[in-house]
Order: C-alpha cells, then structure tokens, then sequence
C-alpha cells in the first residue's frame, strides 16, 4: 500500500531541500466549521490522521488544544517538528500508515482527516483506510472526513504512474517545480455513503464544500456506532 504514500515522501522531500513548504499556512475551513459547529472543548483531544506538514495539526495547537498528528511521510513529519518549534506550539507527532494504525493503542473522542481518502484507488485500500479511522475512535467517538471531489464525476489515476514527475506551480512562491505525480478516485455520493456505512458509521452530515487548497469537496460528519451496534453492523455487512 505505501506506494501510493512514497509519492508524497518523494513530493515533500524535493521540496524541503528547496526551502519550499507544498501547502500554506491558512487552516482548513471544513475543520474549523466543524470544531465551532460541534463546540469542541480544549480538555478534548483532537487527532488528525494524514496531516502532512501541519498546517491544521499546528493551528489547533497554537489555539490550546491537545493535538495527536499522524502521517506516513517522514518528511512531513519532520517539518511539522520543525515548523511546531518554531511557533513555540507541542504537537505529539506519529509516522505510521493510515491503514494499520496498529501501533496507536489509544482512542480519541475527535478525530479528523482532511485530502487523504481520495488518494487511495483500490477498494481494499479505501476500506482498511476507513476501517483504521472508526477504529481509532472511541465508542460514539466522531469523525470528519473532507475529500476531493464534486461527488458527481468518477474518476481513478493509474497507480503505475504515481512517481512520473511532473510540472506544477508552487503557490505560494510563484514557481515552478518538478515533482511526483500522485494517484487520485474521485467517487459519487451514492459511492461513497455506502462505503461509510459498511464500515458501520453513522453519517450525521454529507454536503459539498469548496476551499482554495483543493477546489471541490466532499464533506461529511461521521460519528461511530455504539459497540454493540457496530459489531452487529459489521457481521451482517461482512
């Protein structure tokens, strides 16, 4: 599975050297919605799964709140180390791939994951993704979910050209550079609601956003089935 995640290392490696960040430093609206929206508290442990250079894990951080950020990429994970020393702010920070979390023993009651799913294009990928983040739950624990797409186009890259490098603007900076290509499925809402509920979620609210870091969206507010529910959820699904 890591070969759809090492062409993010490759991505956040090249770019590291050239004293360049891939996103900015402005927070996701989709995240802060939710956080107002569900009035998190900061006793309340937020962790993020996916969360590349920081740039959501450090804004909640810098707001008070405990914050558990986990990425794949070392790289990523490093500038985040980076870039929390700098702005003074303490993030617990993981490598480990979001489709075994095996290795985070601890539950969360908030848990978030932002431009990571559409990433995935094989089925099995997608659902031990899904399986991982209900896992990490706590019993009614909640989730947002934010991936790209309108929820109307289907659409999946060809895996095998996920390290072709490819030519793209730098926002921030203006310029050019030559980075790895990396896979992207995009799903309809019929899709993708049914993968959610396979996995036992209740889906609280699915719409439509759009955000300058990624254009379109699919949002949705999930929160996790009780114990019981789930386990009986899952035998009759399986």
């Amino acid at each position: 599975m890591r070969k759809y995640y090492l062409a993010y290392e490759e991505r956040y490696r090249k770019l590291h050297d050239e004293g360049l960040t891939w996103f900015s430093d402005i927070p996701s609206p989709e995240l802060l919605d939710w956080v107002e929206n569900n009035n998190i508290s900061l006793e309340d442990e937020i962790c993020e799964i996916g969360c590349g250079e920081g740039r959501d894990a450090l804004y909640l951080s810098n707001k008070g709140y405990k914050v558990t950020a986990i990425d794949v990429s070392e790289s990523a994970i490093l500038k985040c180390k980076e870039l929390a020393r700098i702005k003074g702010v303490h993030i617990d920070l993981k490598v480990a791939d979001a489709l075994s979390l095996s290795e985070v023993t601890r539950k969360y009651k908030w848990v978030y994951s932002i431009a990571t799913l559409h990433m995935l294009v094989d089925d099995n990928d997608r659902y031990n993704y899904l399986t991982s983040l209900y896992n990490l739950l706590e019993p009614s624990g909640n989730l947002l979910l934010v991936n790209l797409g309108d929820g109307e186009h289907e659409r999946k890259t060809d895996i095998t050209h996920a390290f072709q490098l490819q030519e793209r603007n730098h926002s921030a900076s203006g310029r050019k550079v030559m980075i790895a290509s990396t896979t992207y499925r995009g799903v309809n809402w019929d899709y993708h609601k049914k993968e959610l509920e396979r996995i036992g979620f209740n889906i609280e609210e699915a719409f439509n956003t759009e955000n300058k870091e990624y254009g379109k969206c699919m949002t949705v507010y999930l929160s996790k089935k009780g114990d019981d529910d789930s386990k009986r959820y899952l035998k009759q699904g399986s």
